[in-house]
């Protein structure tokens, strides 16, 4: 005779058979549990059962204003950390591609905001903006189906970028993503 420990179940699975085979009452209580226990899941309920991403998006739009554009003259630091996991809720949502885009513009403009208003900051808040840029730039480029829209979008950065240099900001990073896109002409 073998002793062979028998290993548990690993994933979804047993959970789900467990779930459905709760009562309708205890199904629905375990999903309002679900529901109230982090503003996540209720954004992730709003955007699975649903079916509007409007709100999700600006309650995401509005989170990434608290953390960039709002902190403009109050504080001395972005917490790069909170807008990063901003961006990974908003995949995890499911996000149509089109808001991801929107969110990331956002992301990258507000953050070129904080650094644009303060006279000395640690460099990672710039390479962390031009990278913001890139993915956004990259997003555009193999995403938005429409090719008068590509253009039409990267012609509206190249054109704010160039303002943004003109007026004598000292934004190195940036201007890498800004030689590496419209100089190179890699759109």
């Amino acid at each position: 005779m073998t002793d062979k420990k028998i290993k548990p179940k690993a994933g979804i699975k047993p959970f789900t058979k467990a779930f459905w085979a709760l009562s309708r009452v205890r199904q629905e209580a375990f999903l309002k549990n679900l529901y109230d226990l982090s503003p996540q899941n209720k954004a992730l309920f709003a955007m699975r059962l649903g079916d509007d991403t409007s709100k999700v998006l600006t309650d995401l739009k509005k989170e990434v204003q608290k953390e960039t554009v709002n902190r403009v003259g109050k504080f001395k630091k972005l917490r790069l950390a909170k807008i990063n996991e901003i961006l990974r809720n908003a995949d995890k949502y499911a996000l149509p591609l089109h808001q991801q885009i929107e969110l990331k513009k956002d992301v990258w403009q507000g953050m070129l905001a904080f650094v644009v208003s303060k006279s000395y900051l640690p460099e990672r808040y710039q390479v962390a903006t031009a990278r913001h840029l890139d993915q956004y730039l990259k997003m555009v480029r193999d995403h938005v189906l429409e090719k008068s829209e590509v253009e039409e979008r990267m012609e509206h950065e190249k054109k704010w970028l160039l303002k943004l240099f003109e007026k004598g900001h000292y934004l190195p990073h940036v201007e890498e993503v800004y030689i590496k896109w419209f100089v190179e002409k890699s759109f």
